[in-house]
């Protein structure tokens, strides 16, 4: 399979700037408030709130030439627009006005007639990628708007099959930016930029924000009451300490809401500790936590990694009896750190006692964008155990320049993909490839063919 050249980029810092870009929007959402790192709620993003009516009401209300628009199904019977948006929303468990929002977002077709009939062939955008040919197998409306949706709903089945995943730092057009959640990190997997997931967001605001959870990722209590609940993902998840509380947040941020309004959501998961928050025991014991353990810090290597005594949280016998203890922290690099041999050159990911090589430039490119790199001598360096070098992340495209094979890496294998048909309705873009030695692509197992004819 033929592929363009992997496009190569230098390591610098960079700074996150924000920048207020203008597009055609039905009506102006207010920019400043957008956040690259969280679009949308998983439940906005999978919660059916049209009728099959308020999708017809919706495109009349906005004359939208869809409105009276007639095509063919994915299976050959002639339908509405908006029977196919009702249907591809059923079929794949996506909400309507995500599909609606990504229509407008590509094609403009709610709010503006179409000035070429190629608009409805590529309503959604699916397999049209800026610089890339059209994948003709998925021209047509009503295929557009079902693979769109089934797209979606394949990335919140198989996440470690794409690049965006939630609580990862990515470079994305010079922004630094962290995906919250599923839903903002499939979207960013659909559009790679933050132009198009912007113009996403203000589409949303403008039209369906008022109809979604005003209360998603707020901190509420009910007046008289003791206790506070963050919001999140439908569910109101309590506090039951007040460290674990103030570890994270202030009283300041907490809004007062009616107990009907409280009672709306399930109660979900308590609140915790953030992960490698420094807690000390009413004994004076200092542990990280990481992975929901309690891990005991001496002082000396306390010190030796350069914690300030301000970061350490005061817990309760209550707060650390939930976490089972885990290895003592011996090494100052518990959360991993990127040392450079100051001999040899030779940079290495080094995480507790363990060293893990790494044998690309691109690899150190590609998993640690903004990852300082610290000069060590060999001797620090011999200090810790050497083990299996450092594979590439999840969902990273990957080729030698000897074979057109192009492999997908999941679960730190590699997955053939040998149809261009397959590698572009997942999404995948040609740009991305990255050309390695033989050496660097062995480290990644052969795992098995990524096949779009024996997808779900």
């Amino acid at each position: 399979m033929g592929c363009k050249n992997n496009m190569k980029i230098k390591l610098e810092k960079v700074f996150l700037i924000f920048i207020l870009i203008s597009a055609f929007i039905p009506c102006p959402a207010d920019a400043r408030n957008f956040d690259p790192n969280y679009l949308i709620s998983d439940r906005d993003l999978v919660e059916s709130r049209m009728s099959l009516e308020q999708i017809q009401n919706f495109l009349e209300e906005n004359k939208s030439s869809l409105a009276t628009y007639l095509t063919n199904d994915k299976d050959g019977r002639l339908k509405t627009a908006a029977e196919i948006i009702y249907q591809a929303s059923q079929t794949h468990q996506i909400n309507p006005q995500v599909i609606l929002t990504l229509i407008q977002k590509e094609q403009t077709l709610i709010t503006q007639s179409p000035q070429k009939i190629s608009q409805y062939d590529w309503a959604t955008g699916f397999a049209a990628y800026d610089g890339q040919k059209p994948v003709q197998k998925f021209k047509g409306f009503a295929i557009q708007v079902d693979q769109a949706a089934w797209r979606l709903r394949y990335f919140l089945e198989h996440p470690w099959e794409f690049r965006f995943r939630p609580n990862l730092n990515y470079r994305i057009d010079r922004y630094l930016v962290t995906p919250e959640n599923l839903a903002t990190a499939g979207l960013y997997n659909y559009t790679p930029h933050i132009y198009g997931n912007r113009l996403f967001w203000q589409i949303w605001q403008s039209w369906f924000q008022k109809q979604a959870d005003q209360l998603e990722r707020s901190l509420v209590r009910v007046k008289n009451e003791i206790g506070v609940w963050l919001i999140q993902n439908g569910q109101r998840r309590p506090f039951y300490s007040r460290q674990v509380f103030l570890a994270k947040y202030s009283f300041d941020q907490v809004k007062t809401i009616s107990r009907q309004d409280l009672e709306k959501y399930e109660i979900g998961e308590p609140m915790d500790f953030p992960q490698y928050s420094l807690l000390e025991s009413p004994d004076q014991q200092i542990f990280l936590l990481a992975d929901g353990q309690k891990r005991p810090i001496s002082r000396t290597i306390f010190k030796e990694i350069g914690f300030h005594p301000d970061e350490v949280v005061k817990a309760s016998w209550s707060d650390l009896e939930k976490y089972s203890e885990g290895k003592p922290i011996v090494s100052p690099y518990p959360n991993g750190a990127l040392l450079q041999d100051k001999t040899t050159g030779a940079i290495y990911y080094v995480r507790d006692e363990f060293k893990y090589p790494l044998w690309s430039k691109d690899i150190l490119l590609n998993n640690f964008p903004y990852q300082k790199i610290i000069s060590a001598d060999p001797a620090k360096l011999n200090r810790f155990i050497s083990v299996e070098p450092v594979k590439f992340n999840d969902g990273t495209l990957i080729k030698t320049s000897g074979s057109p094979a192009v492999f997908v890496v999941v679960q730190g294998k590699r997955r053939p993909i040998y149809s261009e048909e397959t590698f572009e309705a997942l999404g995948y873009q040609w740009e991305n490839i990255i050309t390695v030695s033989e050496k660097v692509l062995n480290i990644h197992p052969l795992g098995e063919t990524l096949d779009i004819n024996k997808l779900p």
